[in-house]
């Protein structure tokens, strides 16, 4: 048998320069507009993008429980150990359902990755470094990994995020009638925390780099810069901070399952230690 695979579900970008010595599976989240269903795929993304602009029903769900069992299935009579990496228990039932089906299989574990999108995808990396090294990975190796970076996403226009449910109802009323821009995290719990608000986007960007220098507290060298963006108008913003951390940005699509729960305005980053 071969060492070690990992699972991500589709909400985490797979960058192209994985190592191929440790294999990631991704379980595709389904998408839904107006009630017809979708795997989170990057062949769908303009069907999603199109429901965005004519405000067309946009859902998402689990990954199929039947493409699961499959998976792990599978996966658990070809490795020694499989480590399951889901997005945040907050955020979806992901991660329970994962959960679930794992504890059939003695040497597959699922791990709450206590975040969503390019952070699983800096998580990954980390992940699949510790594992060449030949370390057996635990639950506090993904706090870490996570306790390391740091993920912020700004959003120009809030009216996906109210329709998804990811904000407050109050933040969002004040957002339209004040022209609020807010700048949101994911929490060390796993749920959708908001950082700050900012009138206009020069001050968006103020916001997002006072949070940087905290975070980096002065430590600059070696800094990765992860990003997505609903379009690329907002690469502008990502090369502004690229230049400001002395590093170049690694872009990545945001997926087709957080697209239709934050919408096309706006964009994230993960700065890394």
């Amino acid at each position: 048998m071969k060492k070690s695979a990992i699972v991500v579900d589709s909400t985490t970008p797979l960058p192209g320069w994985l190592d191929e010595s440790v294999p990631v599976f991704s379980v595709p989240v389904r998408v839904y507009i107006d009630g017809q269903e979708y795997k989170d795929q990057l062949e769908i993304q303009d069907k999603i993008i199109q429901a965005i602009k004519e405000e067309r029903m946009l859902e998402t769900s689990l990954p199929a429980p039947n493409d699961v069992e499959e998976l792990f299935e599978k996966l658990s009579e070809e490795y020694d150990r499989v480590y399951v990496l889901s997005v945040s228990s907050h955020l979806s039932g992901t991660y329970n359902l994962f959960g679930t089906i794992a504890s059939k299989y003695e040497n597959i574990v699922v791990f709450d990755s206590k975040t969503i999108s390019i952070q699983n995808t800096y998580i990954l990396a980390r992940m699949i470094e510790d594992i060449k090294a030949g370390k057996v990975l635990e639950e506090d190796d993904i706090i870490s990994y996570r306790d390391d970076s740091l993920f912020l996403i700004a959003v120009f226009n809030i009216s996906r995020l109210e329709k998804s449910g990811r904000i407050g109802k109050l933040v969002s009323i004040i957002g339209k009638i004040l022209h609020v821009k807010p700048v949101l995290t994911i929490a060390r719990t796993g749920e959708v925390e908001l950082v700050g608000k900012a009138l206009g986007k020069s001050k968006v960007m103020e916001l997002i780099f006072d949070k940087v220098q905290e975070f980096l507290k002065g430590e600059n060298g070696n800094v990765k810069l992860y990003a997505a963006v609903g379009t690329d108008e907002y690469k502008e913003f990502i090369f502004e901070i690229g230049s400001f951390l002395d590093v170049k940005p690694t872009f990545f699509p945001i997926g087709s399952a957080v697209l239709a729960h934050v919408g096309l305005d706006g964009f994230g980053i993960v700065v890394a230690k």
